[in-house]
Order: C-alpha cells, then structure tokens, then sequence
C-alpha cells in the first residue's frame, strides 16, 4: 500500500502581513469607538467653568480603600485645566498631561501620561498613582468658585481640589 505525502510551501512571493497597516487599522477602530462614545453620551469640548481659575491644589483624594485622606504633602499635587482640553501638572513626583472634556457636571478625563521619576518616599509614590487612577476614573464634577470636587460614576468623591 502507498501513501502519498503531501507538502505545503508558502508562497514566498506574498509579501508578509504589514505590520504598520495592522497597528493603524487598529488605532482608527479604536478612534472610531471613541467618537461613537462621546456621540452616544454626549460629551464635548465646552466652555469651561474650569478654565476660569486655571491653578488647584490637591487638598485630598479617596485612596485605595475607598476612604478619602487628606494629600501627604499639601500643595503638592497640582491641576491646570487648560483651554485646549488638556490637564496638566505635578503630581508629587512626575509631571503629567491628560486630555479632558466636559460638558455641564459630566466630565471625563484619560489616564495621565508622565514623566518616569522615582520618589524616595514610596508613600508619595502610591498616593501619586491612586490620584492618576482617580482621574481616570472621572464621571462628574461639583464646581464651587474655589472648590472642584472630581466624583466617579456612583457619586462619590474621588478628588478634591482648591484654588491656588
């Protein structure tokens, strides 16, 4: 009895899977969700209530347990909601940059990108990224005129910071 052997080559005229076209065939699905989102919930670039006093101070934040502290080092922790609806500032260690919109109470703000230093104090280090993982985590504000209160999606206080 025989048996017939079968072998596959590839085609090494097909060229391989681009890489560049995959990475950005992925960044435009990911755009294209981010543009459905905002549509669906309504969020756009407004005219900021924030804007109006542009420097806060971080006086406290809910921590990791869920109970709100007062900041480790008092003036520390600095926001700017700038008019081109980025936040920047210094976040006890690294300075940081993320985009935000708002609209009314609602607002949203992306996970800050930073700059990489290292703390010597692993309490600062910890307390800077509960407050990177807070800011990401923003539904709402309350807006007083030397007080804004970042809340999450069930209402609770995440963030609260003074005018400079």
């Amino acid at each position: 009895m025989a048996y017939k052997a079968f072998v596959y080559l590839m085609d090494e005229n097909k060229p391989a899977p681009d890489r560049f076209k995959t990475v950005a065939s992925i960044a435009l699905i990911v755009i294209a969700v981010v543009l459905v989102l905002v549509f669906l919930f309504g969020l756009t670039a407004q005219p900021s209530s924030l804007r109006t006093t542009p420097n806060w101070m971080l006086m406290s934040y809910r921590d990791t347990t869920g109970i709100l502290i007062p900041v480790i080092n008092y003036g520390d922790i600095t926001a700017r909601f700038e008019g081109d609806s980025k936040v920047t500032g210094f976040s006890g260690c690294n300075q940081y940059v993320a985009a935000y919109l708002e609209n009314g109470n609602q607002m949203r703000i992306t996970y800050p990108q930073h700059t990489t230093l290292v703390c010597p104090d692993t309490g600062v280090m910890q307390q800077e990224t509960t407050y990177y993982d807070n800011l990401a985590k923003a539904a709402s504000q309350k807006t007083w005129p030397s007080e804004i209160n970042v809340l999450d999606a069930q209402g609770n206080t995440l963030l609260v910071f003074r005018k400079a």
